[in-house]
């Protein structure tokens, strides 16, 4: 369950702010339209530039969050290329004589396992 970051809350852009409301008690109250209207303008600007602000912060975590899973899956997707080289490698060894005193096929096999099991525990370290 993710955890909230920010919170939003709306604002009654029709009222005066605080600051407003006293300079508005010491003088008359908002008789003219116009003003009203210049409060209300003010009130919705400052609330839209919140929200743009919000937007912007959210994504630039977005776009660090995307960065790191790039850079991750680069450097997993390089040591796939690695094993998928070094198993090819091994594979690809001549088989043993079997006149010879060669390994058998399972010790061969089981080397090649140890071999890539240690490749990718050295991996999995990076």
């Amino acid at each position: 369950m993710p955890f909230c970051k920010r919170t939003i809350l709306p604002r009654d852009v029709c009222k005066p702010a605080r600051r407003l409301q006293q300079e508005a008690q010491r003088r008359a109250a908002l008789e003219d339209l116009v003003d009203v209207c210049g409060v209300s303008l003010c009130s919705l600007l400052r609330q839209l530039s919140d929200l743009s602000r919000h937007s912007v912060s959210i994504l630039e975590e977005l776009e660090g969050d995307l960065a790191t899973i790039c850079h991750r899956s680069c450097v997993l997707e390089g040591r796939v290329v690695r094993l998928q080289r070094r198993v090819t490698d091994l594979i690809s060894k001549p088989p043993p004589k079997a006149g010879s005193r060669g390994m058998s096929n399972r010790r061969r096999a089981l080397i090649l396992l140890v071999e890539v099991a240690t490749l990718v525990g050295s991996c999995s370290s990076d």
